[in-house]
């Protein structure tokens, strides 16, 4: 073997050397990710790249007809996640609101908003930061509104919304502690909703729904997780 080609090698074997010791020490400052029995996070959604920004986890949008047109209200809460057993999460997500501005003359005086949902997460073994999981879930929702027409009318609304489903996401540590990720979901939807005009029911009465989501397209979310 000529000197430059040992030349050669024994400089290939130290960058080599070189590179994988970087590699082991990167990975072993890597954030591993929280998936051990007795570990828990708040949950929050991620806004859209135009306006970032933090938001409670949305279980539904409930949507409901009026009689002058549909009303959809988006029923946001609480989220937390536990770990009941390594690798194993029960994620909760809870709702309730009510408002009231007090004035028979303006529309929409008190509505009022509840939800709750569940979900159960299995996550496989962690690439570097990343941990992907697959589950299931089921979400229900409801929506009312009152004196929705001032003083000359008044209108009462109420929609519900179940969503039962498989989801597939992952959530990547980039710190400690700290994770984005992303989930989609796949199953079921039903939901139905009821209105009246001074306490007489609308005539025909609003339909109820119910359909069968084949499609990832809108069921995507980004979420971040918060551990404590």
């Amino acid at each position: 073997m000529s000197r430059s080609i040992l030349k050669f090698t024994v400089m290939l074997v130290v960058v080599a050397g070189f590179a994988a010791s970087s590699f082991a020490q990167e990975e072993a400052n890597m954030a591993r990710p929280n998936t051990k029995s007795g570990d828990a996070a708040f949950v929050f959604n991620l806004a859209g790249l135009g306006a970032f920004g933090l938001s409670a986890p949305t279980i539904g949008t409930v949507t409901g007809i009026t009689g002058s047109g549909f009303n959809s209200t988006p029923v946001a809460g609480a989220g937390v996640k536990f770990y009941i057993a390594d690798n194993m999460a029960v994620r909760v997500l809870l709702a309730f609101a009510s408002t009231s501005n007090g004035a028979d003359t303006t529309a929409n005086v008190k509505t009022s908003t509840i939800g709750i949902g569940a979900a159960f997460e299995y996550h496989f073994k962690p690439v570097y930061s990343t941990s992907p999981y697959v589950g299931g879930g089921i979400n229900f929702a409801s929506a009312s509104m009152t004196n929705a027409g001032g003083t000359t009318s008044e209108r009462k609304w109420g929609a519900s919304l179940i969503n039962i489903g498989v989801l597939a996401g992952f959530d990547w540590y980039f710190t400690r502690g700290l994770a984005i990720g992303g989930e989609y979901a796949l199953g079921y939807s039903g939901q139905s909703s009821s209105a009246s005009v001074n306490g007489k029911d609308l005539d025909p009465a609003p339909p109820t729904t119910s359909t069968i989501n084949l499609g990832i397209v809108g069921s995507g979310s980004v979420h971040l997780i918060v551990h404590f």
